[in-house]
C-alpha cells in the first residue's frame, strides 16, 4: 500500500461514521430485509418469514402479508416496490394502500424468487432472481427457469434479461452516474459490475471486488460501494479496493442511507435492525 493511500484511508475511515457501534437497535424479528427511508414512514424494512414490512421507530406492521417481501425501493412518485420473495414478483405498494403487479415472467415463465431491486431515474427497474425463496431451488418442481437471472424492467412494462452467467445474484445497486449496474454474487464470494449501453443484452459481467458471503449493497454520494457480509459491512471505493469495515454484531443482510438529516444507516442483520449514525460533512 503507498503511503498516499494509506493517508486517504486513515482520513476516510475517521470520517465515516459518527459513532462506531449503533445508535439505536430493535430485535425480536424472524429475518429482516430491504432497509428503506421512506419519508411519511421513517425507516421500514422487510421481515421475509413473517411475511410483513415493519416501520422501525414505531416497531409497528405497515403490510401484512407483503409476499414475503425481500429487498424494497421506492419509484419516483414515493410508492414502494417489493420483490416478493414468496410470490416470485415485484409489485408496487400505492401511497394509498392499492397493490400493482408489475411483472411476474419472463418469456411466460414465473421468475424464480426475485431478491433485490433499484430504480433508475427514469423508473426503470433493475432486479436479482435467485432461487433462496424458490423451494428445492433450480431443481425443484415448481423451477421454470434453469438461471438465476439479473433483470430490467422499463417504465412500459417490458423485461429483459441482463445476465445469466451468475450464480447466485443478490444485492443491486447503481453508480451514481447510472451507466453501471453493480450485484453481488453471494456464491461466488465476490461483487461484479455492468457496463450496459442501451439495450445491448447481454451484459458480460465484469469483477469489481472479492468479499465473503456478500449479500445487499448500497452506493454512496461519492461512488463508494457498502456490501454487507460475513465479514460485516465492507467499504469498497470506485477502483475496487476495500476501505473500511464496520463490525455489525449480527451477520448483516443488507444497509440503506436516509433519515431526515441524510445522516443515518440502517442495517438489517438476521433478527435485529441496526441504525448508526454517519459523520457529518465539514
Amino acid at each position: 500500500m503507498s503511503f498516499s493511500f494509506l493517508v486517504f484511508e486513515l482520513v476516510f475511515l475517521v470520517t465515516l461514521l459518527a459513532e462506531e457501534q449503533p445508535i439505536q437497535q430493535v430485535c425480536g424479528f424472524k429475518f429482516t430485509e430491504g432497509p428503506l427511508w421512506v419519508e411519511e414512514y421513517g425507516w421500514i424494512f422487510s421481515d421475509i418469514p413473517a411475511n410483513r414490512v415493519c416501520r422501525f421507530e414505531r416497531n409497528e406492521v405497515l403490510l401484512n402479508p407483503s409476499g414475503n417481501s425481500n429487498g424494497l425501493a421506492l419509484d419516483k412518485k414515493g410508492n414502494i416496490l417489493l420483490a416478493e420473495h414468496g410470490n416470485r414478483r415485484i409489485s408496487r405498494l400505492y401511497r394509498d394502500g392499492r397493490m400493482e403487479v408489475v411483472v411476474e415472467q419472463y418469456e411466460k415463465k414465473r421468475f424464480n424468487s426475485p431478491n433485490d431491486l433499484v430504480v433508475r431515474s427514469d423508473e426503470t427497474i433493475f432486479f436479482t432472481d435467485p432461487p433462496y425463496g424458490l423451494p428445492g431451488g433450480l431443481e425443484g418442481p415448481n423451477a421454470e427457469l434453469n438461471f438465476c437471472g439479473v433483470y430490467e424492467v422499463t417504465p412500459k412494462g417490458e423485461v429483459f434479461l441482463i445476465n445469466k452467467n451468475l450464480k447466485k445474484p443478490n444485492g443491486i445497486t447503481l453508480s451514481k452516474k447510472e451507466d453501471v449496474l453493480f450485484v453481488a454474487d453471494t456464491e461466488q464470494d465476490a461483487i461484479f459490475k455492468f457496463e450496459y449501453k442501451g439495450k445491448d443484452y447481454p451484459v458480460e459481467e465484469i469483477k469489481f471486488c472479492e468479499v465473503l458471503s456478500p449479500d445487499g449493497i448500497k452506493m454512496d454520494k461519492d461512488d463508494n460501494l457498502w456490501v454487507t457480509s460475513s465479514e460485516g459491512v465492507v467499504v469498497f471505493n470506485s477502483k475496487g479496493e476495500r476501505i473500511y469495515l464496520i463490525k455489525v454484531p449480527k451477520h448483516p443482510a443488507n444497509c440503506a442511507f436516509g433519515g431526515k438529516n441524510g445522516d443515518e444507516f440502517l442495517v438489517t442483520a438476521r433478527d435485529c435492525v441496526y441504525l448508526y449514525r454517519l459523520k457529518k460533512e465539514k
